[in-house]
């Protein structure tokens, strides 16, 4: 008894249901159609799975015949048409690059030798497009006697991987030459930053000592010689010499700033508040002013760099409330617009429309003659505050005080 199909395929499940019966008495031919159907549709994805996963089979008799037999989707992979590989050991290796054939070889070998898997990687010479790049894994199979017959493997095309990998070992090289390459040219700022500082510190401090002690000799033991406007002129060159030394102290401090290693550690916030708070006081005792500090307030940063900007703001708050009778100044935290320390006063405040200026270095929104200092205060704050990664801004109305605020990470998540 037979199941004869005239379309030239298997035939379908529905026709194999209806023989049951006669298939039993038939010694269960349709049990092996079954088989075989099942056997082919396996088959089926298999060749999918491989074509998908760009890979192929490949099987080397080692009868001392060298046959080799390549899978139709090695073949492919190789570039070879259907039957071209002539299915030698020679063949074989004429796809592999001349530089990585020993490399194969004694992987195969070492395999069969000690009876173990093998995976290798080497260039392989497809038929009519560039090299690429080949894993091979397999392993050796031996008769009753232990004698090797068979190497059988699987060879996979990487080549879109190791294209990958060498493009990033080639941008990590690239990134590795630029990052030398800009080390060496911070090195060199640093060295004339370093040389630019030394002449601020002596060669111009001496021209200017000078200018200001023949200016206190004149008006100490020759005021009589000079009318009052001349006199007057040689009390402002005394002050302006006194401003400029003042002002090369300030600028030497911030560029010491971006130069110094940070400290990290826990830092009690509130207690330097009080600390710089009883400073003032002790500064200024006849003033009346209302010093509110949150207690307890910590955070994590450069104990002596926080203290530097808690230091320059308060100051500011006690410089820009000296002309209110009931002063008031305060040290806290705020959780909006987002978490950050701040200092409030009362004083004389600012138009927003130049919130931009208040960090820059110079930048005074109020004459010397209103309020003293050199604009450098607030930078100093900004710079200190950017090395922890944090940010400071202000926000204020004229005569109706300002608050500056500044955040600060609230872990240690980068390296000094």
């Amino acid at each position: 008894m037979s199941d004869q199909s005239y379309t030239g395929k298997a035939c379908p499940q529905a026709d194999l249901g209806k023989l049951p019966g006669p298939a039993d008495a038939g010694g269960g031919a349709p049990d092996r159609i079954r088989a075989e159907a099942a056997l082919v549709e396996s088959n089926e994805r298999l060749r999918l799975a491989l074509a998908t996963g760009k890979m192929g089979t490949w099987t080397n008799e080692l009868d001392g015949r060298g046959r080799v037999r390549l899978s139709p989707e090695l073949e492919a992979i190789a570039g070879l048409r259907p039957g071209e590989f002539a299915g030698t050991e020679q063949a074989l290796y004429e796809l592999v690059h001349s530089d990585d054939r020993e490399l194969v070889r004694d992987a195969f070998a070492q395999a069969i030798a000690i009876r173990s898997d093998y995976e290798v990687e080497f260039r392989f010479l497809p038929r009519s497009r560039p090299p690429g790049w080949m894993l091979g894994r397999g392993r050796a199979y031996y008769d009753a006697a232990g004698k090797p017959i068979r190497l059988v493997g699987v060879a996979i095309d990487i080549t879109a991987r190791k294209l990958a990998e060498l493009e990033i070992a080639r941008l990590n090289s690239e990134l590795e030459r630029r990052v030398l390459e800009r080390t060496a040219q911070l090195e060199a700022t640093n060295q004339e930053l370093e040389a630019f500082a030394y002449s601020v510190s002596h060669d111009l401090r001496a021209p200017l000592r000078a200018i200001r002690g023949f200016s206190e000799v004149l008006l100490e033991h020759h005021a009589s010689q000079l009318d009052a406007p001349g006199q007057e002129l040689l009390r402002r060159a005394c002050e302006a010499s006194h401003r400029m030394s003042k002002l090369i102290d300030d600028l030497l401090k911030l560029a010491r700033l971006g130069r110094s290693e940070l400290r990290w550690q826990g830092v009690n916030l509130s207690a330097l508040a009080e600390s710089i708070a009883a400073e003032l006081r002790k500064a200024e005792p006849e003033r009346a002013v209302e010093l509110v500090i949150e207690p307890n307030l910590r955070a994590e940063g450069d104990e002596r760099l926080l203290g530097i900007v808690l230091d320059n703001l308060l100051g500011n708050a006690w410089k820009f409330t000296c002309n209110r009778p009931r002063a008031r100044i305060e040290f806290g935290f705020a959780a909006e617009p987002e978490p950050a320390f701040f200092v409030r006063d009362n004083g004389v405040g600012f138009d927003m429309a130049h919130a931009g200026k208040l960090f820059g270095v110079f930048q005074r929104l109020h004459s010397a003659s209103e309020f003293p200092g050199t604009g450098i205060g607030l930078a100093t704050v900004q710079r200190i505050i950017k090395r922890h990664r944090g940010h400071a801004w202000a926000t204020g109305m004229v005569n109706q005080g300002a608050t500056f605020y500044f955040t600060l990470p609230e872990t240690r998540d980068f390296e000094l």
